[in-house]
């Protein structure tokens, strides 16, 4: 041994420029500065938005205020009182209500500056002025048929939102002789009137007559990403960037749900009994667990109406009217639910290995698209069919496939998470944080980005910690790193940045900085996990006698009943 210290500079040569090294990377490190930057940069942008909304509400109430003439307040008051007397507009003075509902809006019209309104009501209350309204905005386009056309003539400039992906109206039962008929006698010099047809939305008028200037709106909010998974994939091409990352109290694992029913058969009905009693059951059990308390509830049937029919039918036999209308539950087709959303939805597929006609087209696509992204935490599957049963052509083999594998794969999915940090800065902070019993998940994708890592706490308080190499986030990295932040932020993300310099030249202090931002934000330790949770929970479902009113209904007596339900 020579006796050297292996840590320390053993000359003065050495140690003076160690120091001088160590001094100048603390003059350039400036991490207070970058802190102190972030906080300023978070005040300003949350004032400018205040006075941003600000500035609208006192606007628009100034010029409510500046048009409000007498003569207007009077006719708005008639306008009120007209309208309240339609009522549902069945009744033998609804004729004259209207009449004095249009009289009035000819002078109220342009005291309001937003009028919110359905398309029906539009037509029988605003007058009919073209260009009217500076902007005349209509959402869900995709459900607004011609009927809509009469609301956008009175705007100089027209807002579509829609989605040519999800359901549109239903002209199947009109006469194709009658719609030609009609084009030819009331459309003929419309330099677009071959649109103009019951089946198409004002979403795909809009579409076709403005196709140089469609914007996508790319950004989801309302689905976990396993769930939007499935539309994002099949139908969008994965143009869909999901920011919405659950809560803890949001959370619900796994977020699917795969339900083999073993003896499901479709009858004649379009019912499949032993689907509907395996959701009924599986709903009463999520209204007597306090885990689920107030999420609301919806069912679609992907095969027609009948069965949506059959399973609210048993749904509301077995469980409380009561809390049944608090859980907001419904039972419809997708139709049903465009529009809407609910916290947990089941998906009926309805169809048996004897009874399933493929399904394809852009009909059905509309379909299936809105059934599966309608759910907020949770989805249901619950099916009679292996993907066996189904042919290539068929839509319904896309959705079990999505239940089989909806993101990443098995392998991912069970792998230790200290495994799926990137780097070994990476690797040490979440080691430091999981030994005091933080709870910490690596790699959280949300829409196009990934999270290095969340620190989540009780009561759904949850940090996102970015820690960047110096070597990959240079000032050439920043103005991109911050408008990646921005993004996340407006979806309700907290973060704490650390460069990997700073935590070399500093650990302990910026470690301190770290628990003591945690502490800010009511993060303690929970309890630290050690596995990724699984994203798909597999079942099978069977049939079996149950207790009714004191009696046992075995599988004979239920058919028997069934049966005889079908005659009536």
């Amino acid at each position: 041994m020579s006796g050297e210290d292996a840590v320390f500079p053993v000359t003065w040569r050495q140690a003076w420029n160690w120091a001088r090294i160590r001094t100048y990377l603390d003059s350039i490190e400036a991490r207070y500065e970058l802190i102190a930057l972030s906080a300023r940069r978070r005040d300003l942008e949350g004032g400018l938005s205040r006075l941003y909304k600000d500035l609208v509400s006192r606007a628009a109430w100034l010029a409510t205020k500046r048009n409000a003439t007498p003569k207007i307040l009077q006719a708005l008051a008639g306008y009120a009182t007209a309208i309240r007397r339609i009522g549902q507009g069945t009744g033998p003075n609804a004729t004259r209500y209207r009449r004095d509902a249009r009289e009035a809006m000819l002078d109220a019209a342009g005291a309001v500056p937003c009028w919110i309104m359905s398309h029906a009501r539009i037509s029988e209350a605003m007058p009919p002025d073209i260009g009217s309204f500076d902007l005349v905005i209509v959402d869900e386009a995709s459900q607004s048929d011609l009927w809509a056309l009469p609301a956008i003539l009175r705007g100089k400039k027209i807002l579509v939102v829609g989605d040519d992906k999800q359901v549109s109206p239903d002209g199947s039962f009109i006469s194709g002789q009658k719609i030609q008929a009609l084009k030819v006698r009331y459309l003929s010099g419309q330099p677009y009137g071959t649109e103009m047809t019951p089946e198409k939305s004002l979403c795909d008028l809009a579409a076709r007559v403005f196709a140089a200037e469609q914007v996508m709106l790319r950004e989801h909010f309302r689905c976990v990403p396993p769930i939007i998974a499935y539309a994002n994939r099949l139908f969008y091409k994965g143009g869909i960037q999901p920011l919405r990352i659950p809560k803890a109290s949001e959370r619900i694992e796994p977020p699917l749900v795969d339900i083999y029913v073993t003896d499901g058969f479709r009858d004649k009905l379009d019912h499949n009994d032993y689907e509907a009693k395996a959701i009924a059951e599986e709903i009463s059990i999520i209204l007597k667990n306090e885990a689920f308390a107030a999420r609301t509830i919806g069912v679609v049937s992907l095969l027609g109406i009948d069965q949506a029919k059959h399973i609210d039918s048993i749904v509301r036999q077995r469980c409380d009217a009561a809390e049944l209308l608090h859980r907001k539950f419904a039972c419809g087709e997708a139709r049903t639910f465009q529009g809407s959303e609910r916290d947990i939805m089941f998906l009926s597929m309805v169809v048996d290995s004897k009874n399933c006609h493929a399904l394809s087209g852009l009909k059905f696509d509309q379909r299936f698209n809105v059934a599966a992204s309608r759910a907020r935490d949770r989805m249901y599957l619950v099916r009679s069919v292996k993907t066996s049963d189904l042919s290539d052509k068929d839509l319904r083999p896309t959705l079990l496939n999505h239940f089989n594998q909806p993101m990443v794969t098995d392998k991912e999915e069970a792998s230790v998470l200290i495994d799926q940090c990137e780097s070994g800065f990476e690797r040490e902070v979440f080691s430091i944080l999981a030994s005091r019993g933080y709870r910490v998940i690596p790699q959280v994708k949300t829409g196009a980005y990934r999270i290095d890592m969340v620190v989540e706490g009780a009561g759904d308080n949850r940090l996102a910690i970015e820690l960047d190499g110096d070597e990959y986030h240079g000032t050439d990295r920043w103005p991109h790193d911050m408008n990646r932040q921005r993004v996340l932020e407006r979806a309700g993300w907290v973060f704490w940045r650390c460069f990997a310099s700073s935590w070399s030249l500093r650990k302990d202090d910026v470690l301190h900085e770290l628990l003591e931002r945690l502490t800010t934000l009511g993060i303690e330790p929970t309890g630290a996990i050690e596995y990724a949770p699984n994203l798909v929970e597999k079942r099978r479902w069977k049939f079996t006698p149950m207790e009714d009113n004191g009696r046992v209904v075995d599988e004979m007596q239920a058919a028997l009943e069934l049966a005889i339900s079908s005659a009536k």
